[in-house]
């Protein structure tokens, strides 16, 4: 599976949103917190390479992610691969689940690199026949953002689903899409290597 998607930084949330429901019907869903703890491998630079492994929690779940490398420099495409957490201890609390995780992830050479929090509402919506996910982001001492995010199955659809994003994003009034990842630009926030530390991956 692919994701397909772009960024935007939103100077006026609310009339975005409006338009976002009046031109596609998009209603966005209650807001959840998400929190992400990225995660670094001494043997294998993910500054180099592009790629990021994440374990995010949503309330009462914990999901990781592996992010490949961008295979396009104006819409973010790269293949992801997300799984569940699941284990016989489900009844047990999350937090000694995640840290359990943790654990077996250090065991294995990666160690936790940063941590970021984001209150997110989304909603799914359909343009030229394709589905979407519209997501709004509100991020601390980051700001306001959106994305709009399809998946695809495979590297021959991405073309097509380039194109019907960019259109979307364009009717919707969006322009100088956000290549950063949040990790980037928290670490820019805060004056660190920002721009070798992980410039493609949220």
């Amino acid at each position: 599976m692919y994701e397909v998607e772009m960024k935007f930084r939103l100077t006026a949330p609310e009339a975005f949103e409006a338009k976002a429901a009046e031109l596609f019907g998009v209603r966005l869903g209650a807001p959840r917190v998400e929190e992400d703890l990225y995660f670094q491998r001494v043997s294998r630079d993910f500054r180099e390479t592009g790629e990021a492994l994440r374990l995010r929690r949503i309330g009462g779940r914990l999901l990781i992610t592996y992010k490949g490398p961008r295979r396009d420099r104006v819409v973010k495409t790269r293949e992801e691969i997300e799984l569940p957490l699941l284990s016989p201890g489900e009844d047990a609390p999350l937090e000694e689940r995640k840290e359990a995780w943790i654990r077996l992830l250090a065991r294995l050479g990666y160690e936790p690199f940063a941590e970021i929090a984001k209150t997110r509402r989304s909603a799914p919506f359909v343009f030229s026949g394709r589905a979407f996910s519209l997501t709004r982001d509100s991020l601390p001492n980051l700001g306001e953002f959106t994305e709009i995010e399809t998946i695809i199955p495979g590297a021959d659809e991405q073309i097509s689903a380039q194109n019907a994003l960019k259109e979307a994003a364009a009717r919707m009034g969006l322009a100088d899409p956000v290549f950063s990842s949040y990790l980037t630009l928290l670490l820019e926030s805060r004056k660190g290597d920002a721009r070798r530390a992980f410039p493609e991956s949220d």
